[in-house]
């Protein structure tokens, strides 16, 4: 039978030790710790939209592409926004306009890139449809190409406005 004594000999030898050290240390191992992890499933979340895009390069819609290259871009964005060592955001003694700015600033270079993606994707289709001479998918890819560049453009133009 359990006593008391032994419940507490096996619970000291499963459980970790607890942290010790100033609150600051602590507090600075805790973030280390919760940054490290979500930068790892930021690239995991991009690996698995990268492998989603290529097993979508076969299908001639432009919708599973362009699902596939947004989960790949925001994986990347949480690795960036985790680990980027030249985005400060939300700094002590910062201006808030300044901190808006360079958000807006990040997402839009994000966006962009996203746009241009797309744009790309777009191109790839318009191609296979000229090869295939489909006309719907000559369509589609024109819209895609054309939603693209309105993405890419309003993300260059976003600095103008913030």
């Amino acid at each position: 039978m359990f006593d008391f004594t032994t419940l507490l000999t096996v619970a000291t030898e499963i459980l970790p030790t607890p942290p010790s050290g100033t609150p600051q240390s602590i507090a600075s191992q805790g973030i280390e710790f919760f940054s490290t992890w979500i930068a790892r499933i930021g690239g995991f979340v991009a690996f698995i939209g990268a492998i989603k895009f290529a097993l979508s390069i076969k299908v001639e819609e432009a919708q599973e592409k362009i699902q596939a290259v947004l989960i790949m871009v925001s994986g990347f964005m949480i690795v960036a926004a985790v680990n980027g060592d030249d985005l400060n955001l939300f700094q002590f003694g910062m201006d808030l306009d300044a901190q808006f700015t360079e958000l807006m600033t990040f997402i839009g270079a994000w966006v962009a890139t996203v746009g241009a993606l797309v744009v790309l994707l777009g191109s790839v289709m318009f191609g296979f449809s000229i090869k295939d001479n489909n006309a719907t998918g000559k369509i589609s890819g024109l819209k895609t190409i054309a939603a693209g560049a309105i993405t890419t453009s309003v993300a260059i133009m976003l600095p103008q406005f913030v």
